[in-house]
């Protein structure tokens, strides 16, 4: 068994090396964060935005208590995996809050910027007030890795 353990540290090394190449191409994008950074780009396969709040809102109401997003059709890596994806939020101190699993909603007052628009909403906590919050399409546990697509911006 004490043999076993150098190979089993050098295969855990090797995986953890690769792990790290993860976002060089593919739906990952191209960042530079590997498994401990977080350059990590996640691309969701579509156009997306938030839809409530509206891109660069202000005055929007702490206790909103979910963001709302909008997609592209539902035939893309986000329609077909939603249920991996959360919206995080980051203030101006670089502090993030993390909003719960995206869940597919509907929205027929929202915005329709798209031929085929698709809603998902995160639950989110209480924020601050005049805080302003750019909000991240986050993706979890790829590779040990959580990656991050940059949304818009709002302002409580």
């Amino acid at each position: 068994m004490i043999l076993r353990c150098p190979r089993f540290i050098a295969l855990s090394a090797a995986a953890l090396g690769l792990a790290s190449c993860a976002g060089s191409g593919g739906i990952f994008g191209s960042g530079n964060g590997g498994i401990f950074g977080n350059g990590f780009s996640c691309n969701p396969g579509t156009q997306v935005q938030l839809a409530n709040p509206l891109p660069f809102q202000s005055n929007v109401n702490p206790n909103i208590g979910a963001i709302t997003i909008v997609a592209n059709g539902n035939n893309n890596y986000l329609g077909q995996n939603y249920q991996t994806f959360n919206v995080t939020l980051i203030d101006n101190f670089g502090n993030q809050i993390l909003g719960g699993t995206l869940q597919l909603v509907t929205d027929p007052n929202g915005p329709h910027p798209y031929s085929s628009d698709y809603y998902y909403q995160s639950a989110i906590g209480s924020l601050q007030f005049n805080e302003t919050y750019a909000a991240d399409l986050t993706l979890v546990n790829v590779n040990f890795n959580s990656c991050s697509y940059p949304l818009q911006s709002f302002q409580t």
